[in-house]
C-alpha cells in the first residue's frame, strides 16, 4: 500500500505481519507484528452516501453503532479501509 510510507502486509498462512519501507536502507522493516482484527472495536466502514435509500433496518443499526461511540472510516476504497481498521 502506498501513503506517505510503504507498508507491505503478508501472510504466509500462519500470522499476518506488516513491514514499512525504509527508505534509508531500502529495505521493509518488521513494524506491525502479528496483525489481528480486534475482538471489538469502535470503528464501522459504510459509505453513507446513500444513507436515506438504505433499509431502514440498516438506517437504525448504523444510528445504533453512532450512538454508541463508533466512528466512521469510509475512504472509498477496500485496501484503505481495511488498513485504516487494522491499524
Amino acid at each position: 500500500m502506498y501513503s506517505s510510507s510503504t507498508i507491505f502486509v503478508l501472510t504466509l498462512g500462519n500470522g499476518v505481519n506488516g513491514f514499512t519501507l525504509d527508505p534509508q536502507i531500502g529495505e521493509f522493516v518488521l513494524t506491525h507484528p502479528n496483525i489481528k482484527i480486534p475482538k471489538r472495536g469502535k470503528i464501522y466502514s459504510f459509505n453513507e452516501a446513500n444513507y436515506f435509500d438504505w433499509d431502514p433496518k440498516l438506517q437504525d443499526y448504523v444510528n445504533g453503532l453512532k450512538k454508541k461511540g463508533y466512528s466512521s472510516r469510509y475512504i472509498g476504497s477496500m485496501v484503505g479501509d481495511i488498513h485504516r481498521t487494522l491499524l
